[in-house]
């Protein structure tokens, strides 16, 4: 009976380890901003970022590679609070993410929002699209 049940616990253990998903997940993340520069500039724009997930689970080696100026500060500076599930191999993992900042205007509601976060991609890159809220002033002299 022992020979049996120690090829078969080997067997398991050994599928196991090839099944196990290597890619991490994502376990947290700061609420997403749109920077008020940007906002009142009405820039709106899609900002592709690269970085990896060290063996903590932690996001460095961020790098923007698309973009306006303004809402690339602001997208490092979001994805600096994201955390993962480490990645089971204990190792670095390189990863991509888009957040695209696009405004929308004002609605006659005061309970819609300033700024609508949209989290999209379980699988493939994450994509975040971060809407905020451009107030019409209308100019009378």
């Amino acid at each position: 009976m022992k020979r049996i049940s120690m090829p078969l616990l080997l067997f398991l253990l050994s599928v196991s380890l090839f099944a196990a998903d290597k890619d991490p997940h994502l376990k947290s993340a700061a609420m997403p901003f749109y920077p008020v520069l940007a906002l009142q500039a009405r820039v709106q724009d899609k900002i592709s970022l690269h970085f990896v997930v060290n063996e903590k689970g932690e996001t460095t080696d961020i790098e923007a590679t698309s973009g306006h100026k303004l809402l690339r500060d602001a997208a490092i500076e979001n994805l600096q609070s994201w955390r993962f599930w480490p990645p089971t191999c204990a190792c670095r993992v390189k990863e991509e993410a888009t957040l695209v900042y696009k405004l929308s205007p004002d609605s006659e509601s005061a309970q819609t929002p300033d700024v609508a976060v949209k989290w999209f991609g379980r699988e493939g890159p994450i994509t975040v699209q971060i809407e905020g809220r451009v107030r019409l002033v209308q100019w009378q002299p």
